[in-house]
């Protein structure tokens, strides 16, 4: 699918991914000083996306190799395949917030297996690239799916849901799913820390994180068809 996409716009996005890179580095370390347990593994997840598609969008940002990127969201795909089946096993049958990220991991792994897909300039990836193109099919579904998540994650009255999960342990012991969920139970420590923590985790925020990477990834996966 032929697309004429202004330069301005790759540089835009790769900006919003350092930027959605930094801001889930500030929360892994918040939560690390707060003892927050709750959406450590989406914040490394994202710090991971945000540092790898900056790169994807601007070619002069990119660094490593294919081959390691790939290690690390295989990993994630698998940790977070593994987290949605334990959910359900624990929870019931439901959705779990855990899915949606092996998506977006499959979506990277996809985004490195298929590199020559994209539009000039768009990525700059190994130079081992194959020339396969991604399948369309695929390619429209994934972009589907994340724009879906973008789009639900919006709408959704359980904000903070899509980082945190709807079952963080205040949340599932509150025994309900009607309010904003948790971001955990923080001991005792510097007030300070504790309120930025507040203010940096707030539901919304890291929604709008979420949204923001969703729809990135599903314009790259676009460009790549």
């Amino acid at each position: 699918m032929a697309m004429s996409t202004p330069s301005w716009l790759y540089y835009f996005f790769g900006v919003l991914m350092l930027v959605i890179a930094g801001y889930c580095f500030t929360l892994l370390v918040l939560s690390l000083a707060t003892h927050r347990p709750s959406g450590r593994d989406v914040e490394i997840s994202h710090i991971f996306m945000g540092v790898s598609m900056a790169g994807m969008f601007v070619g002069q940002w990119a660094f490593g190799r294919s081959a390691v990127w790939e290690i690390i969201f295989g990993v994630l795909l698998v940790w977070f395949l593994v987290e949605s089946i334990q959910s359900v096993r624990t929870y019931g049958l439901h959705l779990p917030h855990a899915l949606i990220h092996v998506v977006m991991s499959f979506a990277m792994l996809l985004m490195y297996w298929f590199p020559m897909g994209a539009t000039s300039g768009a990525m700059a990836m190994s130079a081992s690239a194959t020339g396969a193109k991604l399948d369309p099919g695929v390619g429209f579904v994934v972009a589907f799916v994340l724009f879906a998540s973008a789009i639900f994650t919006l709408a959704s009255p359980n904000k903070g849901a899509s980082h945190f999960g709807s079952h963080a342990p205040a949340y599932a012991l509150a025994g309900t799913a009607s309010q904003d969920p948790p971001v955990g139970q923080p001991e005792p420590g510097s007030e300070a820390v504790l309120a930025l923590d507040d203010i940096v985790a707030t539901p919304w925020l890291v929604d709008v994180s979420h949204v923001v990477m969703c729809i990135a990834m599903g314009f790259m996966l676009l460009l790549m068809i």
